[in-house]
């Protein structure tokens, strides 16, 4: 079977048990992670899908601040002195590289619509003039990313809440809350059993991405 076959009867699949349209998978749609869902890297992770067709998924995780300036991760990004905002651990992918969304009712001629007025965008001059703080303006090392047919796997098994994306819930001023709104109150109090309210979890992750961030030295935004 082709690759785009197998991915045609898995997205069929979704849906003919009962799942709704707008609970299937899309660019522009959030994916929350579930009780289901264990280990530092995507438990109580909220991730947006930047691309997501036969070929594969690529997301980034919009919960998870770096505990460093972008400058200081970034050395290399000059323009990025002026920054005043986080970075993000965008996932576990290809840490060495970058990517900027911005929120914006005029985005540059290269830009990629995601949803509404959120776009990714490529790191130039012109960008930081325009953006030059986390209201408007996120940095991402790293992707999340999911071969064919793998996420509609894990949604089989219920890993994944899938939710409609807004600006406020991507450019929240407090990422570490975004969880805990989205998912029932059932799943959030199971997953604070498993960690110390969750504290635990969010110091660990942001020990590690501290040191990930200062040993790994990223490249400017790709596309994907």
């Amino acid at each position: 079977m082709c690759r785009f076959s197998k991915f045609l009867a898995l997205a069929c699949c979704l849906i003919s048990t009962g799942v709704s349209a707008d609970q299937v998978p899309a660019t522009g749609r959030l994916l929350v992670a579930t009780d289901e869902v264990r280990g530092l890297h995507f438990a109580e992770t909220v991730i947006l899908l930047l691309h997501y067709d036969e070929s594969g998924t690529l997301g980034l995780v919009v919960n998870r601040p770096i505990a460093a300036a972008p400058i200081e991760a970034l050395p290399q990004l000059e323009d990025l002195a002026d920054y005043r905002g986080p970075l993000y651990w965008g996932g576990p992918v290809r840490l060495t590289t970058l990517r900027a969304l911005l929120h914006t009712d005029t985005p540059p001629d290269d830009a990629v619509q995601i949803f509404d007025a959120v776009h990714l965008v490529t790191l130039d001059e012109t960008l930081l003039e325009v953006a030059s703080n986390a209201t408007n303006l996120r940095f991402f090392m790293g992707y999340a990313g999911w071969a064919p047919g793998q996420l509609e796997r894990e949604l089989a098994f219920d890993s994944w809440h899938i939710l409609p994306a807004t600006a406020e819930l991507v450019f929240a001023d407090d990422s570490s809350d975004i969880w805990r709104r989205l998912v029932p109150p059932r799943e959030y109090r199971a997953a604070a059993e498993m960690t110390d309210s969750g504290a635990s979890l969010l110091t660990s992750f942001q020990e590690m991405t501290r040191l990930t961030a200062s040993a790994n030295t990223p490249s400017t935004p790709g596309r994907w």
